[in-house]
């Protein structure tokens, strides 16, 4: 089911915008007016399906907004993930870690997250009085907006340590929230809401929901809350149980598919936005914006990928560490695996493969250490609309059953209890499907077959790294030098080669370093982010975090 072709989200959004009286307060969310109110109280079920389609609208966000626009708030998904990979060591753009308590890059990510809760609480508050609607449809929205409310809030506190907690509308004035009362606030929303929102038919009943979150989506968000305060029983007991356990999910056989749009709705996908393919909205949606901004510099012709060559290249290209990471931990006897040619290119061996085009050598690409992301590069295929509106049909997933996959095998790693499916075998089946040989045992550190290695190569660009690193207690360590150089790749020709009877240019990178006198990570300081420092200015009650 086509989410976008049920309900209109250009249109709610529009409603939503239009029935809230815009304040710009600490937390940049919309107070409630006298007409939002009893737009809700007197809406239908189409109207009240439109409240839910404008949050995810929300969770998707507008990348132009977020990258272009002064001030770039609020983050955009991809933005955001732009954002965490620059501060982990996946990114070859290393974030500096020289901003302060004021700079943009902090505000726009919990101002993403508080409108989240914003829209949510809106809709949790105002909408039981409502007498129109269906009882199914209002229970079902209010369950799914208590979801995404309580996902919210969870990566609020794991980024910023105790910010207020959204279990209202906000109004400025509150301090902050100790995390283990937010936490405790999440796990409760998650659970109760996860026995109110609908289930799977099976392992591909995904289409006839669409792109909403469903029950075991949520279980899946708890068992990650769970992971992330060490409680390794509970998560173990809840990712196997709850999801696992249902059947009703599994890995896609091949890699390479989840570049594609062939894995939308599919058996490995728990939640994603869906995107409408249909021409009448192509040119509403913000993914034309997407496929430019965050696409490498290919600079080459080529059949499968549909790359453009103007880019702003926006998290586009990993580090050289993390490449010669997957060089080791994916290679094999006979090469590379399917994951690693699916994760990340060389530039000298793109060149080689495809027909070059527009390129004047040297040519010479900023923020780049010679390697692009190929993850997420989109297929000509799954390119939708016309130019200039090109953007990907392919649905944006935020939570795979790899990573299910893989937070249950790291809490039975860390003392939780096996289900019938052991930890090991769940590690294995994510190992397996990326190429690689059953590891021999579970373990988290083993830089060969260990639950810390799999997850960054599986999880590469989703998010994870720097969470992961945090709540390891890794990050003061592996980030130690992040963003204290800078990098450029050019690109020259290196004479030809001939093969197979014919003849084909060679290629070669150099890489340059420049020192940016930035800091680095801080140990003690920068495992949170600091509450924007005009919500500490205007707010007497809210406190810094620790370093800022």
């Amino acid at each position: 089911m086509k989410f976008q072709n049920i309900i209109n989200l250009a249109g709610c959004v529009a409603l939503l915008w239009g029935a809230s009286a815009c304040s710009n307060n600490l937390l940049d969310i919309e107070q409630p007016g006298v007409n939002g109110v009893d737009t809700y109280a007197s809406a239908d079920d189409q109207q009240t399906k439109q409240f839910i389609a404008a949050v995810y609208a929300t969770i998707k966000g507008n990348s132009y907004q977020s990258v272009l626009v002064a001030g770039g708030e609020p983050a955009s998904y991809c933005s955001l993930q732009y954002e965490l990979s620059r501060m982990s060591d996946e990114s070859a753009d290393g974030y500096k870690y020289n901003e302060a308590s004021d700079a943009n890059t902090y505000a726009a990510i919990y101002s993403y997250y508080y409108r989240w809760a914003y829209w949510c609480n809106m809709i949790i508050e105002n909408l039981p009085s409502n007498e129109v609607a269906s009882t199914d449809v209002k229970n079902q929205v209010i369950a799914e907006a208590r979801a995404i409310r309580a996902i919210a809030m969870m990566n609020l506190v794991q980024l910023f340590g105790n910010p207020p907690l959204a279990d209202h509308v906000l109004d400025g004035t509150e301090g902050n929230t100790p995390a283990s009362e937010s936490w405790a606030f999440v796990e409760k929303e998650l659970s109760e809401a996860a026995e109110a929102l609908p289930t799977k038919s099976g392992l591909d009943g995904q289409s006839t929901i669409g792109g909403r979150i469903t029950r075991e989506a949520a279980y899946a968000y708890l068992g990650k809350a769970q992971l992330w305060q060490k409680k390794y029983t509970e998560a173990a007991s809840t990712l196997y149980n709850k999801v696992i356990a249902t059947g009703k999910y599994d890995l896609v056989p091949d890699f390479a598919t989840i570049n594609s749009s062939a894995i939308d709705f599919s058996c490995e996908n728990l939640w994603e936005y869906n995107f409408s393919d249909d021409a009448q909205v192509e040119i509403a949606q913000d993914g034309s914006f997407d496929l430019i901004c965050f696409s490498a510099d290919f600079g080459v012709y080529s059949t499968t990928y549909g790359s453009l060559y103007m880019t702003f290249g926006m998290g586009a290209y990993p580090s050289l560490e993390f490449a010669q990471f997957m060089g080791s931990h994916d290679a094999t006897a006979d090469g590379t695996t399917t994951r690693y040619q699916q994760t990340l290119c060389d530039y000298p061996s793109a060149l080689m493969s495809y027909q070059a085009m527009f390129m004047n050598y040297p040519y010479t690409i900023a923020g780049c250490q010679g390697y692009f992301k190929v993850k997420d590069l989109t297929l000509i295929d799954d390119l939708a609309g016309q130019m200039p509106n090109w953007y990907t049909k392919r649905n944006t997933v935020y939570l795979r059953y790899a990573e299910v996959l893989l937070d249950y095998a790291e809490a039975v790693a860390q003392g939780g209890a096996n289900g019938a499916l052991t930890g090991l075998e769940a590690l294995n089946k994510v190992r397996t499907r990326a190429g690689l040989d059953a590891a021999p045992q579970l373990s988290m550190d083993d830089a060969t077959y260990g639950v810390k290695a799999e997850r960054r190569a599986e999880l590469f660009a989703e998010g994870c790294r720097f969470i992961d690193l945090v709540r390891w207690g890794d990050a003061p360590t592996v980030l130690a030098n992040v963003g204290k150089a800078s990098y450029s790749c050019t690109i020259n020709e290196a004479g030809t080669t001939e093969m197979f009877g014919m003849t084909f240019n060679l290629y070669d990178s150099q890489i340059a370093e420049t020192a940016t006198g930035a800091p680095g990570f801080k140990a003690g300081k920068n495992e949170l982010f600091p509450i924007p420092a005009s919500d500490i200015n205007n707010n007497p009650n809210l406190q810094q975090n620790p370093g800022w």
